[in-house]
């Protein structure tokens, strides 16, 4: 292992970047069957994918994925942007820390903490805005993706990734990846392979999955008015500027 304690970015690099709890796994295993024609699992996701806030993984495959939650930065060469309706990531973000983080916090507690920005990475809107205003400054390109059509038409959305990478994929090619970064796969592969999502961690509770429903909308049902009436005021710009009515 490096001695490096953190990653630097190198010129060819792809780097897949969102907020927490967008989707990210989704597009992760989409992005490396397409790029590598490999396909990743819960189990060789620690050797294909590189974490930018961890150390460096030897033998990556080239070029290089990289994924991060963080807020706009200079050195990300080449960007692949996710971004999920915020009245979804929130009731996502609070089931992960539950499995993860023993979370004893109620719904509504954690939606207000959410709110307030006392998530990691912070405001939902900030770090989103940060990538959007800045995507002409990404120097080797900057590809907006949004959950909600990768899960609608996931075969559309990766002709658009294959097009960014300038990758050339037979339909055959595509529909493989498309189905191997399906929910019910990514789910059957949790089964087998539970060690791999669960870590050594004491605060894990191994009985909540960690591929949930991966639905959209789901908001709609959980939320209370009040709460959707305050991601809607307090997010208004970005919902607008996204579409999310």
């Amino acid at each position: 292992m490096s001695t490096n304690k953190t990653y630097t970015c190198q010129e060819d690099d792809i780097c897949l970047v969102a907020y927490p709890k967008s989707g990210n796994n989704f597009l992760l295993f989409l992005v490396t069957a397409l790029l590598y024609r490999k396909k990743m699992d819960w189990a060789t996701k620690g050797e294909m994918i590189q974490n930018v806030a961890s150390e460096p993984i030897e033998n990556l495959p080239s070029p290089h994925l990289v994924w991060s939650h963080n807020g706009y930065d200079t050195s990300y060469p080449k960007v692949i942007y996710l971004v999920r309706d915020p009245r979804d990531v929130v009731i996502s973000y609070h089931h992960h820390f539950q499995k993860y983080y023993n979370e004893s916090r109620q719904f509504d507690a954690f939606f207000t903490a959410f709110m307030n920005g006392d998530i990691d990475p912070g405001m939902w809107d900030a770090q989103v805005e940060s990538w959007l205003d800045n995507q002409d400054e990404v120097r080797n390109g900057f590809l907006l993706v949004k959950y909600e059509d990768l899960l609608a038409d996931t075969a559309t959305e990766a002709k658009r990734l294959i097009n960014f990478l300038n990758l050339n994929r037979s339909e055959q090619e595509i529909n493989e990846a498309v189905h191997w970064a399906s929910f019910d796969n990514m789910k059957a592969l949790e089964q087998k392979q539970k060690e791999h999502l669960n870590g050594p961690s004491q605060l894990v509770n191994p009985a909540l999955p960690f591929v949930r429903e991966g639905k959209a909308n789901k908001w709609k049902s959980v939320l209370s008015n009040d709460q959707q009436q305050q991601i809607n005021q307090t997010f208004a710009k970005t919902l607008s500027r996204l579409g999310y009515n």
